[in-house]
Order: structure tokens, then sequence, then C-alpha cells
């Protein structure tokens, strides 16, 4: 792990080197331009071409949806104790994101005019869930729930052709969440093009959500517009402020655990005013690194984007923290709460009991987080996504009455005399 000091050059350059989301090699970019358009064209026969060429399976437009009786027999291959864990997942994540739901309000004037804000579910999600190395059950109940907490009438999955045979956490989780009906055995860009554009038998969706590989990442960028996508997804990040009250046993362990995400650019970083406390937890790392997954990428992440940042003290370490912004914070120290609350970060942990492991395995708020310092600006994934907010405006003849002096006024500054007369016409001729 680096040892920088708050403010200075080398803490500058090490924000600097940071990952950021950004736009991949023209390469990806083209071969995902090409899947695209092919998928546009040629709809499920493109579909079926495309896994046989990426995933070596063979399918027919027929065999690209799971039937739910499948998946149900697929979800009765997981492990007991494994559907019993994610039940409790999804009753806890449930109960928190159920608290988001938001049915809007109306606002009632003295002229008996009516202005409302009208909340409603998206008629369709589509929910991408990765195969191979990077299935995770947990996302799947993390990105349906809220959907189907919302209101979504259809919330389809799409998912790489072997991941639930593979994975057959998967399939359990995807019965938990409530989603059998909408499956559909396709990964990779020509996935989200499916969802995009929509074939014959894969529906287009108003929205895609849900983690990928950099072609699928690629593929959702560029379908943007058409449909709606969630926030880039970024390596795994987590910034720990901790003074001399905390336990460096806690710490490394923390640490280590964003660490071993496996992509070997995640940001582990730990921020304290204590040179005791940076000692130990440094040489903990050293140690601990060897009993955590994906060992080799984890010392890859080690090396490259961890670090250990002194401070002078909590204030200037508060500032530390938001400066990088991230997706993870923890907060231990005296007097966490207070501290906590002048953190920037997609989620905070305060105290020496709330690791970010609790976040991610549900303990109710949602883990898929702005990641890249987007913290600054963007929010986790919520009930919110899931929705539309339209305004409605209700006005009585007073209530227009009462503001078309005005508003001309603006509207022929503004040098609209369309919009002026507009609101002119309705009083034409009176007194």
């Amino acid at each position: 792990m680096k040892r920088l000091r708050f403010g200075t050059a080398g803490w500058r350059r090490y924000l600097a080197s940071l990952p950021r989301a950004g736009r991949p090699d023209r390469r990806v970019e083209r071969v995902v331009a090409s899947i695209l358009d092919s998928v546009r064209r040629e709809g499920d026969r493109a579909l079926v071409r495309l896994t046989a060429r990426f995933d070596r399976v063979r399918l027919t437009p027929r065999t690209l949806r799971v039937r739910p009786a499948e998946l149900r027999a697929l979800a009765r291959r997981a492990d007991r104790t494994l559907v019993r864990a994610l039940r409790g997942m999804a009753e806890r994540i449930e109960a928190f994101h159920r608290r988001q739901r938001d049915d809007g309000f109306a606002l009632r004037l003295p002229d008996g005019s009516r202005l409302e804000e009208v909340v409603t579910p998206l008629d369709s999600v589509a929910l991408y869930v990765p195969g191979g190395a990077g299935a995770y059950p947990s996302s799947v109940l993390m990105n349906a729930i809220p959907a189907r907490v919302a209101g979504v009438a259809r919330v389809q999955i799409v998912t790489p052709p072997r991941a639930l045979e593979a994975s057959p956490g998967l399939a359990a989780a995807m019965a938990i969440a409530g989603v059998t009906e909408s499956v559909f055995r396709v990964g990779g860009a020509q996935a989200v093009a499916a969802c995009a554009y929509g074939t014959r038998t894969v529906p287009a969706a108003a929205k895609i959500v849900g983690p990928g590989n950099a072609f699928v990442a690629e593929a959702k960028r560029q379908v943007r517009g058409t449909v709606e996508i969630d926030q880039d997804a970024g390596p795994s990040e987590v910034v720990i402020l901790a003074d001399h009250t905390a336990d460096a046993g806690f710490v490394a362990a923390d640490l280590l655990a964003q660490a071993e995400h496996g992509s070997g650019d995640e940001t582990v970083v730990l921020v304290t005013p204590s040179d005791e406390l940076a000692d130990e937890v440094a040489r903990l790392v050293r140690l601990g690194v060897r009993s955590v997954a994906n060992q080799a990428s984890a010392r890859r992440a080690l090396a490259r984007f961890a670090a250990i940042v002194r401070v002078r003290g909590l204030d200037e370490g508060v500032a530390a923290v938001n400066a990088l912004a991230p997706e993870h914070a923890q907060v231990m120290t005296r007097d966490a709460r207070r501290v906590a609350s002048r953190v920037i970060a997609g989620a905070v942990f305060v105290g020496p009991y709330a690791p970010v492991a609790a976040g991610d395995y549900g303990i109710g708020p949602n883990h898929v987080l702005p990641t890249g310092g987007t913290a600054r600006h963007a929010s986790p994934l919520s009930v919110r996504d899931f929705q539309r907010r339209g305004s409605r405006v209700e006005m009585t003849r007073l209530g227009l009455l009462r503001v078309t002096e005005g508003m001309v006024r603006v509207a022929m500054a503004e040098g609209f005399r369309g919009h002026a007369q507009s609101l002119l016409t309705r009083f034409e001729g009176e007194p």
C-alpha cells in the first residue's frame, strides 16, 4: 500500500491515477456497433448466430427463452442453506426499498387550479445478469426487487446461455425475486441489443440495468437514448476513515474484502491521523492477502490503487474521503455518527460493526452504487430508478388570468410572441 500525505503532490497524482469510467478502445466500439446492427436487422437469427459464435452454444429461437418450469427446476438444484440465506436477504432488501415508494403530490391553489407530480412505474425493465466469475445471486436481488417494488409490470432477465446451469443460485434468486416468466438465454452485447430494439422472442424494454463486461458496458452506452440505462459501473472502492480508537484487524479485513473482487483495479484506502494504526493495518494487510479470493488480482489492486493517507485530524480526514467520493466509505472513529454525517460516498458505514460486506449481502440498502468519484452527484440504485415522474397541470380561468400578465412579459422578453398569444387569446374580447 502506498503511503501518502493529504494535500501533497503525491496525493494529487494518486487521485489522478484512479480508475474512472471512460470509453473503451476503438476495437470494442466497432465490434459492439456491428453486433447492435446485426440484432436490429436480423432479430432472433442474429441472437442465435452470435450465441454460437461467442458462447459456443447452439440455440434456436424457441430455446432462447427459459421456460418457467425449467427455471424452477434449476432453482431447486441450489444449495438449500444458500436459498434460505437469499430469502432472508430478499426480505431485508424489500423492507428497506418499500420505504422508498413515493406517490407524488398534488398542490391545490386558492383559485381552484391543481398542480400535480405524478409518479408511475416504468412499463418494462431488463436486467442483465452476468455468468461465469461474475455470477452473483445477490445482484439479482438488488436489481430485481426495487423494480418489482416500484410496480414495473414486466421485469425480464438476459443472462449468458450456460449461466443458470453453472450457477443454480442465480435461478434461485430469480425465483425468490419473482422473475420467472421472462428469462432469456442470451448474453453479451447482443443481449443488450435485444432488450433495446426487441426481437420476435425478446421484447424491448424501457430501461436496462445490471453489470457486465466491457462489451456489455459499451453496448449500453451505444443504445442510450433508444432505451434508458443505469450508470456505468467501475471497479469496487472502499475508503476507511479511522482514528486511534479503531481496531486494526477490522480495518485490514475490510480493505482486503474489497481488494478481492477480482478486477485488479479496486481502490482500497485508509485515511487516518494515527501512525500506529497505519503501521499495524499495513502489516495485517500484507499477511491477510494470502487468505482472500482472487489472490493474484487482489495483490495487483493493492500494488496499484491501495493507499494509506495520513491526515492531521478528522476534519482533514473527511476532506480526503470527500475528495475521493468513493463507492463505499467506512467511519471507525470516536463520535463516528457525527463524523459520518459529513462524508460523501455512495454508501456510508458507521462504526466498527457496520462493514461494507453487510451492505453487499443485503442488510437492506442497495449495493448497486456510484463509483469512480461519481458519488458527488449520483445515487444508489433505488425504487426511484424504476419510476418516471411527470407533471399534470389543471388550471381554472381565474388561475390562468392571475398569472397571464407576468407570463406574457417574460415570453415577449424572450422573443416568443406565439407563446404570449397562446396565453392572451383566452381573454381576447374581454374588458
